[in-house]
């Protein structure tokens, strides 16, 4: 016993030096990053005083001044008619007729916009869908359209059919197969890929809304690396925008043959249609997962700005609801639940519709309809673009009638 406690009290004494040692390291760090802190500040502090001395003490200053004195002159009485109308109309307005103004505000450019730029090109589309479109062979008299009349793209022929464009389109009209190995005769018709379209951004607005959610749950969370984890997440956004596209356009041959070589690797090892039939899962709910596995990639490639502005919510939930909820007991789970989902669920509303919009537009079948705005098609062109519009517009509004009944706003005022 007594060398037993000879040795431990040796031990002890023998970590008490290694102790102080990583305190004087400690300490020395701390001193060195406190030097490194004084030498920027007195260095930025150095240049604010060389600036204010400058713009207070030279005649370059002076003039300066007198230009800003004018210059901010100029703008309060150019912008004077906007205080006017803030004091003696907006102030007095409600919270909600406050909000409804800044709303409509905001969305007066875009409304702008909309008519000068769209309006009239979607008119003219809408009387096209309906009309013989053609350019004559001898050119003499430009665009020709003959309202309530199809020319066949194939035949060559103009019958009188107010609807032909759109009979052709739904009985008739074929597109090469996309992805299809090269020499592939294999077509696809335009109401099979409008169902598939119309499969997929369904299946695409359910699991990135999902998919969004949790990782800005995560990304939300006080750990280190959160920044270059956010920055992670929204990288393929900027990966996959219109530039990186035509910058990497030379490189389409490698990334096909790299997609070839690489293309279900993972079933290769691991088939998960047969493990999960093997159990007796139905085969509706089996397809459905193994859709989301195989589009993993694009679905992690196309969530980035949806994760921005889950993440913007869940920071405006005020701090004081999750402080009330841990004082009264809940857990993490209970107040992501209860809390955060309650208040970010006016943002599903947006990120779904954001989502929808998104997935048409990249769509295969976008890809089938671009080719067709040519002579002779324009007229078949523009009948196949409003049924694609009209199907997005209608997914649009099951998914605001859906949620519209889900939606909780914090600050709604009766």
């Amino acid at each position: 016993m007594a060398e037993d406690k000879e040795l431990f009290e040796v031990e002890e004494v023998s970590e008490q030096p290694t102790k102080l040692m990583d305190l004087e390291v400690q300490e020395e760090e701390l001193k060195g990053k406190a030097k490194i802190k004084a030498a920027i500040s007195n260095f930025f502090l150095k240049i604010k005083k060389g600036i204010a001395n400058i713009y207070n003490n030279t005649g370059f200053g002076k003039v300066l001044q007198t230009i800003l004195k004018y210059v901010g002159k100029f703008f309060y009485y150019l912008f004077y008619w906007v205080v006017l109308i803030k004091r003696k109309w907006y102030d007095k307005l409600t919270s909600r007729g406050q909000k409804t103004f800044v709303a409509v505000l905001f969305l007066t450019p875009i409304m702008l916009g909309f008519l000068i730029f769209y309006l009239y090109p979607m008119v003219m589309s809408l009387i096209y869908s309906f009309s013989a479109v053609y350019i004559p062979k001898d050119a003499t008299n430009g665009l020709i359209f003959e309202f309530g009349k199809f020319y066949h793209p194939e035949q060559g022929t103009i019958v009188s059919d107010f609807f032909g464009n759109y009979k052709y389109a739904f009985t008739e009209l074929m597109f090469p197969v996309r992805g299809a190995s090269f020499g592939s005769t294999e077509k696809i018709s335009f109401v099979q890929a409008l169902f598939e379209t119309a499969g997929q951004t369904i299946l695409d607005a359910v699991v990135i809304t999902i998919f969004s959610l949790l990782i800005a749950v995560m990304l939300n969370g006080n750990f280190k690396g959160r920044g270059v984890a956010r920055a992670i997440f929204f990288l393929p956004v900027i990966l996959n925008s219109e530039a990186i596209e035509v910058a990497t356009e030379s490189a389409e041959a490698i990334d096909s043959t790299l997609n070839a070589i690489g293309k279900d690797a993972l079933s290769a090892i691991f088939d998960m249609k047969a493990f999960f039939t093997s159990f007796g899962i139905p085969a509706v709910l089996v397809n459905f997962l193994s859709g989301i596995t195989s589009t993993i990639y694009s679905t992690i490639s196309y969530s980035g700005v949806q994760i921005l502005i889950f993440l913007a919510a869940i920071q405006s939930v005020p701090v004081h609801l999750y402080e009330a909820a841990k004082i009264e007991g809940a857990t993490k789970y209970e107040s992501f639940w209860k809390i955060t989902l309650p208040m970010v669920s006016p943002m599903i509303l947006t990120v779904v519709v954001y989502t929808i919009v998104d997935s048409f537009l990249r769509s295969d079948l976008s890809y089938y309809i671009e080719p067709y705005a040519v002579n002779p098609k324009y007229g078949v062109h523009a009948a196949i673009s409003w049924v694609y519009i009209l199907a997005t517009l209608v997914i649009l509004g099951i998914a605001l009638l859906v949620l519209k009944k889900v939606v909780f706003y914090h600050d709604e005022r009766n």
